[in-house]
């Protein structure tokens, strides 16, 4: 018997076969493979986040094909069906998927202010067979470890090798070494492709600010599939100008100022949109600043801090009514707060007090 999820699932992948979507009637000798991708947020997300991530779907994956996606029965889990129609050759569809699921993340992320994981599903050949494929996936940067046509080893060469470059401001010795390096490859399509993970990488270790759209605005992928080498060179001379525009590499001290301020008093309306604008940072490098700073994402951050509160004021015998400690943690609307403090905690408050009393 088939769970909500699944069924809602069965849903949705019957629109995009029907043609019921915004995507056109899809005829399966038109896709070459088809995959499961799961995305889950690490808070609950209110019902515009999920309409906004939904609508989000649509542009980041249109580069790898037609999509369709839903939520789980909880609302914080998205699972989304792709059909893969734009390449044949699995070994560029595989290095597109990690640039379309990025793009997701960071529309999430930027947009939506919503942090979550994202997991890969194999490839497999006829839609029917999509319930076999709803587990295992696996999380997205040990999938791209296993797939990535460059071991593990040369990729960990390279991106040093590109890291040093950017870091010294060296731009125009991009495209020298990577020419360099294609010279002894014998699978010069396969290796193309799998440098370009690497050059975002490395691009976003010194310039954390450039969003993955604006790194990839000169990235000609239907180009690469047919003349690897041309297109790839051509992508790093397209970046020149764009990492010349960006400053040196920002001092910390205004992430630390944040994060001080978050932990005296996480009951403040904090917006990574407004922090990032008070800062003068874009919000895609205030996120990465963020994270290189505390291992974290901010609203991970955020929520951690508040949940850490909340458990000590319901521990602590405060007299604190439950709508003053969720005010107190930053959650105005109280039922929001016990939505996140039992999916952080595993209980609700109430049965979290309770426990507590029991020590």
């Amino acid at each position: 018997m088939l769970t909500e999820r699944e069924s809602t699932l069965t849903q949705a992948m019957a629109a995009l076969l029907a043609g019921d979507t915004l995507f056109s009637p899809l005829d399966e000798t038109g896709v070459h493979a088809w995959r499961l991708i799961r995305w889950e947020a690490d808070v609950p997300l209110t019902d515009d986040q999920r309409e906004a991530l939904l609508e989000g779907v649509e542009d980041t994956l249109s580069p790898a094909g037609a999509a369709a996606a839903c939520f789980a029965a909880d609302g914080d889990v998205m699972t989304i069906m792709l059909a893969l129609t734009r390449f044949p050759a699995k070994v560029h569809r595989d290095t597109i998927l990690w640039l379309c699921a990025r793009s997701l993340m960071e529309h999430a992320s930027v947009n939506l202010e919503q942090d979550g994981t994202m997991f890969i599903g194999e490839e497999f050949a006829h839609a029917p067979q999509w319930l076999e494929h709803l587990a295992p996936m696996r999380e997205i940067s040990d999938w791209w470890n296993r797939v990535s046509p460059i071991d593990g080893s040369s990729a960990h060469s390279h991106r040093k090798q590109l890291q040093t470059s950017i870091k010294r401001r060296q731009y125009a010795t991009l495209g020298g070494y990577v020419s360099r390096v294609l010279r002894t490859e014998a699978e010069l399509s396969r290796v193309c492709f799998g440098f370009i993970p690497l050059v975002v990488e490395a691009v976003w270790s010194q310039h954390a600010e450039l969003s993955l759209r604006r790194l990839t605005e000169g990235l000609r992928l239907s180009d690469m599939a047919r003349h690897p080498r041309e297109a790839l060179l051509n992508w790093l001379v397209s970046l020149q100008p764009i990492l010349r525009s960006c400053p040196a590499k920002m001092n910390s001290a205004p992430i630390e100022r944040v994060i001080e301020s978050i932990r005296q008093d996480c009951s403040l309306p904090y917006s990574q949109a407004n922090l990032s604008r008070s800062l003068g940072l874009t919000p895609a490098y205030f996120c990465r600043l963020f994270h290189e700073k505390t291992g974290q994402h901010f609203s991970t951050f955020l929520t951690r801090t508040r949940m850490e509160k909340a458990q000590y004021l319901l521990s602590d015998n405060s007299g604190l009514s439950l709508s003053e400690i969720s005010a107190s943690c930053g959650y105005p609307n109280k039922s929001y707060f016990c939505q996140v403090f039992k999916k952080y905690t595993g209980m609700t408050p109430g049965e979290y007090e309770a426990a507590s009393k029991d020590v």
